[in-house]
């Protein structure tokens, strides 16, 4: 039995492997997840660092292309138009500069040699700023490598491509900034233009510490600074374009991963004795992490290349999609389609319903052409109510204009607010061209100018770019400066008084004050030609103050019992419209009784408390209101009690079929019947017949307008008629 019996020592001495074996296998363990560990930290720590980098990068980049001004080549169309007034180029250098945020700005001559004009510090005698001429000299040498010549940019063979450039330099006292220079010129549809018609533009953003920590403020970073690269901190190098580091950046690199570890350090050394569900965790925590990461930047992505309230793409992606659609090297011969889109009427509900209505607009129109869109088109919104989309693989214009009636009909259903439903339209411009035909600008303009073509056509339209729409936008653009001048000078402009008589006794009861335009070149405008030009412009407020000015200069110097002026919907969006009214005719001299002020049913329309409000403030100061051209819109018993008006005008539409339509005289019946249950007097116009006559005046009409009592007068036949017709009473 004994030496059945078991030698402890024997035991200790087969343990002892086994122990050894199981420390190896231990400390194997915890090397391996110290090993694991520190790599995980490293890895998840080195991706945050390329992700601050991308990040910086990025925004470096963003700001390196904001230098170049190229959208506001048309301010410089609209000062080149008008270069007689000194001081357009100094202008627009403070323009760019302060809409850009640049520190200098320089209009360089077409030999690229001194400033036609300084934006920010001025020099003497418009000199470059001695830190700027090697960077300035720099940009011109190198965009006359761009334009092929040796010495500078050849002006008699650049094509109207509108080139620029970017280059990051250092400057003579150290600082590094970016720098830009833009071709200047009008667009001129592909033709070329004489070189004094072309200048350079040259900009200075230097990097400055303050741009550098805005950008690590916004970004989260934490001292973004310019340094050498140095232990313990992320650093990106600044090049030029030659490829030359010119200086670097650096910054203190979040590290998500270390920091999470040593929070979860306390409870790691507690549980060390269980290896397996440690790794098991610490695989758990590295997943998460890098999801947590990937999720940030995909996030951060998304946020910078679409529209925060719609989801759309914005700016920064379309350029790309564009660029992308018109690259792409297509099977068969297909065309690029860009549709500029433009909400018609959104500033009323911006202004009737509040700017939270209109982003719920705003976010209905995409969703609802969102689903419209083919599956490769891009829908953009550009800004405001401007959205855009591009249409690759286009076979013809008939399938543009098929894909774009498609989107016009998501218009056709009101659009749902809290409290109302509102209804929206928009104008459609199609720019159509081969990928390699023209550059993304010129097709991004094209489209533009065919958008602006059917605003101008109505509005709810559609228009597909025409070379011609080139010269009738110019054409319109030059006719803006020249009413702008003839506002500002008073010549041109004047009125006729067409006469309003009563329709019983005969007598000259008031005039209707018409504008008309004496062009020096284009001879007598019709006012088709310019108010509606001056209601697209903003004019219409200029405008309208001036027939005023005018229409109560003559009244008071005169026998005319009052005087009516039209009024444009849109001089009332002027909350200092009927102030100004008042202001005109206390200075003046004429009593509010002796004026009328003719308004459409536009006005009555927009539903608008304070439209209700001004109207209420000049009838109450004796001013008589008239709804002009009534029974061809649609105004509602409603609006007329609302806005208790003194006076309907019959549309001389209505005059003309009066005798010949039993249903027009019905309708004008009506109209009269329903002006007396209201109170109000009745005016017919365009009365160019005796029956027509005749008939307004048995049906009750009080006034009555027309070519057949009088045609529109000049100021001095005015008084000679009245003088005429008080010699024979």
């Amino acid at each position: 039995m004994a030496e059945m019996e078991s030698d402890p020592y024997t035991h200790r001495r087969a343990l002892n492997p086994l122990v050894w074996l199981s420390l190896v296998f231990v400390v194997a363990v915890l090397i391996a997840a110290a090993v694991g560990t520190h790599w995980a930290v490293d890895q998840v720590d080195r991706r945050a660092v390329i992700a601050e980098r991308r990040t910086i990068a990025a925004a470096l980049a963003l700001e390196r292309e904001s230098v170049v001004a190229g959208e506001l080549r048309s301010i410089w169309e609209a000062a080149r138009q008008t270069n007689d007034e000194p001081g357009s180029a100094a202008i627009l250098a403070d323009v760019v500069r302060e809409t850009h945020d640049l520190a200098r700005v320089y209009i360089l001559t077409p030999e690229g040699d001194l400033p036609l004009a300084v934006g920010g510090p001025q020099h003497p005698e418009k000199m470059i700023d001695p830190n700027d001429r090697a960077a300035v000299q720099l940009l011109l040498e190198q965009f006359g490598q761009m334009e092929g010549a040796d010495e500078g940019p050849d002006f008699s063979t650049t094509e109207a491509k509108h080139p620029s450039l970017t280059d990051t330099v250092r400057l003579a006292d150290g600082q590094m900034a970016f720098v830009g220079l833009s071709l200047i010129a009008p667009d001129g549809g592909g033709v070329d233009e004489a070189p004094a018609t072309r200048f350079l533009l040259v900009s200075i953003k230097p990097i400055s510490a303050q741009m550098l920590a805005s950008l690590a403020d916004h970004f989260g970073l934490e001292g973004l600074h310019f340094a050498a690269p140095r232990p313990n901190h992320a650093t990106l190098p600044i090049l030029n374009n030659a490829g030359r580091v010119i200086g670097f950046v650096a910054w203190q690199p979040n590290r998500p991963a270390l920091s999470l570890l040593w929070e979860g350090a306390p409870g790691t050394v507690s549980f060390l004795f269980l290896a397996a569900m440690g790794l098991a965790f610490l695989l758990a925590w590295v997943r998460r992490t890098t999801v947590q990461l990937a999720a940030t930047q995909t996030q951060t992505t998304y946020l910078a290349l679409h529209d925060p309230l719609t989801g759309a793409a914005n700016r920064v992606l379309f350029e790309k999609r564009l660029l992308e659609s018109m690259a792409y090297p297509y099977l068969a011969r297909t065309t690029v389609a860009l549709v500029a889109i433009d909400l018609d009427g959104f500033k009323d509900v911006n202004d009737t319903y509040g700017h939270a209505a209109g982003d719920q607009i705003i976010k209905q129109v995409a969703t609802r052409l969102s689903f419209a869109l083919p599956e490769e088109a891009t829908l953009a919104r550009l800004g405001g109510d401007e959205f855009a989309l591009v249409q690759p693989g286009v076979l013809n214009e008939g399938q543009a204009k098929w894909i774009c009636q498609n989107l016009m009909r998501v218009f056709d259903t009101p659009f749902v607010l809290s409290d109302a439903s509102v209804e929206i339209r928009a104008s459609f411009g199609v720019a159509l061209e081969e990928g390699n035909a023209v550059s993304a600008t010129e097709m991004r303009r094209r489209a533009d100018v065919a958008l602006y073509a059917s605003k101008a056509a109505g509005r709810n339209q559609l228009k597909v770019y025409d070379p011609a729409m080139d010269k009738s936008r110019r054409e319109r653009r030059s006719l803006e400066v020249e009413l702008r001048n003839a506002l500002l000078t008073g010549q041109g402009l004047f009125l006729l008084y067409q006469p309003i008589f009563d329709a019983n006794s005969g007598a000259v009861a008031g005039a209707e004050a018409l504008v008309r335009w004496d062009h020096p070149e284009r001879g007598n405008l019709a006012p088709d030609m310019f108010i509606d030009m001056a209601e697209e412009t903003g004019l219409i407020n200029q405008l309208g103050a001036w027939v005023l000015e005018e229409a109560a200069r003559f009244a008071v110097t005169s026998e005319l019992p009052w005087v009516a002026v039209n009024v444009s919907p849109l001089q009332f969006r002027n909350l200092d419209f009927a102030d100004g009214v008042l202001r005109t005719l206390s200075a003046r001299g004429l009593p509010a009784e002796r004026l009328q002020l003719e308004i459409t049913e536009g006005v009555l329309l927009q539903n608008s408390r304070s439209i209700q409000a001004m109207l209420a403030r000049l009838r109450t100061a004796g001013i008589q209101i008239a709804l002009d051209d009534f029974g061809t819109g649609y105004s509602s018993i409603g609006h007329l009690r609302a806005h208790s008006l003194d006076k309907l005008k019959i549309d001389q539409s209505f005059t003309r079929s009066i005798v010949r339509d039993p249903a027009t005289l019905s309708i004008v019946r009506s109209v009269i019947d329903l002006a007396r249950a209201l109170d109000m007097s009745v005016t017919a116009e365009g009365i160019e017949e005796e029956a027509q006559r005749r008939l307004l005046k048995e049906l009750g009409c009080t006034e009555l307008q027309g070519f057949l009592l009088s045609r529109p007068l000049t100021a001095q036949r005015l008084v000679g008629l009245l003088a005429e017709r008080r010699s024979v009473a």
